[in-house]
């Protein structure tokens, strides 16, 4: 059983292919790297074709059912992850949520 990390950057202009790769990388070395056992679900990066103003969205499942200390663990992995990953798009507005908790602001402190 799990619940999902969901990230979703907007922004007026649109991602560049460099930002794409960087952000490719960074989650890429994320999954590589991966300390914590056998991993549920690796950092998912949605392909865009939106034509709206969204420059990076995906979903990332975090597990329920090993118990509290591992999830804030595996919660933490991946919030690395992506905190990385919004360093790289600036000017970016970030939509960021556990299933229907809006974790945005704590990405932001």
């Amino acid at each position: 059983m799990s619940i999902s990390l969901y990230y979703t950057a907007k922004r007026e202009y649109p991602i560049t292919a460099q930002e794409q790769e960087a952000c490719r990388k960074a989650a890429e070395q994320y999954i590589a790297d991966y300390p914590l056992g056998e991993m549920y679900e690796p950092f998912c990066i949605y392909d865009l074709d939106t034509g709206e103003d969204i420059i990076f969205q995906g979903a990332t499942k975090l597990p329920i059912d090993g118990g509290e200390a591992h999830f804030a663990e595996v919660h933490d992995y991946w919030s690395d992850c992506l905190q990385e990953i919004i360093g790289l798009l600036p000017d970016a507005q970030w939509h960021i949520h556990i299933d229907d908790v809006d974790v945005t602001r704590y990405f932001f402190e």
